[in-house]
């Protein structure tokens, strides 16, 4: 007997991937219906429009202020979820599968949308993957963690560390490269895309000389992160991430690992420590007890209200929580 399309969801990713490269396109693309995280208007994509897919919100956004109405894009990891530990459903794969655009982090943040790009061939000017070109920075031993070996660890980044969309001056690189990807597989509309890009990019920059002009008052320079997820943020603003809680998500710092920090945290002044609302806060509360600071969340990745899947909310909503530990 043929299995039904909800029998489908709960195979493992193993299988999902099977089918997909295995068997007939056709049968995956059912599994399109089934619930993804669309960022324009509910429902299917108009035909007129360019299916395109983004692996985290930040990168969905940017391909949405682009786009414009010209495109129906589909985040692919859905809001509250961290790429660090999300296992794709089969309806995410196909949706990847048959994005014309399709734009990912890379450097082992979304491994599994790497392996989609690979069979669609090393040439293909609908696919931009974030951190190609850029400088990432490497990933080192913090306050006692391995990022790479030993149990417990639950992601590698071996390219260095991939959060570069924390950055709004190499988020105005990555838009250029949507941009450019946007107009290969349209070139109908490319003066669209440029205006909507132009337009962004001031946005981002404006934004930016926000940050720049908030972060010269802190009276702080030093913070305490969950995961070294604000590191391109602080490289940015002149700021110094003086520890990290959990080097990989899941990982909870070891008893010396968390005197290490709390002194850290004395040391510095700094009047809370900050936790990621995608993952389990209890290591942070933990420490935040130990040093006696309250507990603030840093997002990342967006979805929740009031910024919601808006990159530059996101962005200030981040800035205006440092400002109360920093500040």
């Amino acid at each position: 007997m043929k299995p039904s399309c909800k029998s489908r969801r709960r195979r493992r990713v193993s299988t999902a991937w099977g089918r997909l490269t295995c068997g007939p396109l056709a049968g995956w693309l059912l599994l399109a219906a089934c619930a993804l995280t669309p960022l324009g208007p509910a429902g299917a994509a108009s035909p007129e429009k360019i299916p395109a897919a983004a692996s985290i919100l930040p990168l969905g956004d940017f391909l949405t202020r682009i786009g414009g109405e010209l495109v129906q894009v589909t985040v692919l990891i859905p809001p509250g979820a961290s790429p660090h530990v999300y296992e794709p459903s089969p309806a995410a794969v196909a949706g990847a599968a048959r994005a014309r655009v399709l734009v990912y982090v890379g450097a082992g943040l979304d491994p599994w949308v790497s392996r989609l790009v690979a069979r669609r061939g090393p040439n293909d000017p609908g696919v931009v993957q974030a951190t190609a070109g850029l400088p990432l920075i490497a990933e080192v031993q913090s306050h006692g963690h391995d990022h790479h070996k030993g149990k417990g660890a639950t992601h590698r980044h071996d390219q260095g560390n991939p959060h570069i969309w924390l950055d709004p001056v190499l988020a105005q690189d990555i838009c250029r490269r949507i941009a450019a990807a946007l107009m290969a597989v349209d070139p109908e509309h490319r003066e669209t895309y440029q205006a909507n890009l132009s337009r962004y990019l001031a946005e981002l920059e404006a934004l930016h000389r926000e940050i720049e002009a908030a972060v010269a008052t802190f009276r702080l320079r030093e913070f305490v992160s969950f995961h070294p997820a604000f590191t391109y943020f602080a490289r940015r603003y002149g700021l110094t991430e003086a520890g990290v809680i959990e080097a990989a998500p899941g990982r909870e710092p070891t008893p010396g690992q968390l005197r290490r920090l709390v002194a850290t945290i004395r040391r510095s002044g700094v009047k809370a420590v900050f936790a990621e609302p995608q993952l389990s806060p209890r290591a942070a509360e933990a420490l935040a007890r130990e040093a006696g600071v309250k507990v603030l969340l840093l997002d990342p990745l967006g979805g929740r209200p009031p910024y919601g899947s808006n990159y530059l909310q996101l962005m200030r909503h981040n800035l205006a929580v440092m400002q109360q530990a920093l500040q």
